[in-house]
């Protein structure tokens, strides 16, 4: 019995860690003194990514999934993929208007992104690029323009990161099939 509740938990516990690997982006964001925090931040979204991988394909393997299971991976998502890379994008880039209203727009379809995934019926595919896919992409595309910063125009920079984060955005909502890369 007790083998059982640990065995129905496991992934439930690895979404918690995915969930506090945002959380731990999150609060890493808000201090530019951090040594190496371009990489770092990167790092743990990514490391967010395979812990999310891993919740979900355990839950299915060991035929565990369930309701609660499915809204705590979104909370979590959201928090990892949602808004940790969007402080991110403001701890690299600052607070301009356009990345500002860009980074709205890509919170904004996350969430819809997420609900659409949870009232739906998606066994052999996702519809849109799916928000672990596309708040990874943010966090490398952050990391790597902080060490291009200095090379960089910075008006081109913003006006690049801009247009990036909407073409991410408008991926996440859109109603292109992607395949799972697991059955």
């Amino acid at each position: 019995m007790l083998k059982q509740k640990i065995i129905k938990n496991i992934p439930n516990a690895l979404t918690t860690l995915n969930f506090l690997a945002g959380f731990t982006a999150i609060v890493l964001s808000h201090h530019s003194e951090f040594p190496n925090l371009a990489i770092t931040v990167a790092a743990i979204i990514i490391f967010g990514g395979i812990i999310d991988f891993f919740d979900g394909f355990l839950a299915r393997r060991l035929n565990v999934e369930s309701d609660f299971g499915k809204q705590l991976d979104s909370f979590a998502d959201l928090t990892t993929f949602g808004i940790a890379p969007v402080c991110f994008a403001h701890a690299i880039f600052g607070l301009p208007l356009p990345i500002i209203l860009s980074t709205g727009i890509f919170v904004v379809a996350g969430i819809f992104r997420l609900a659409r995934y949870n009232t739906g019926d998606f066994k052999k595919h996702f519809l849109g690029l799916p928000i672990t896919v596309a708040g990874i992409l943010l966090a490398v595309h952050c990391a790597s323009f902080s060490f291009w910063a200095n090379e960089l125009n910075s008006d081109v920079s913003l006006a690049i990161t801009t247009v990036f984060i909407v073409l991410l955005s408008v991926m996440m909502v859109s109603n292109v099939k992607v395949n799972r890369v697991w059955e």
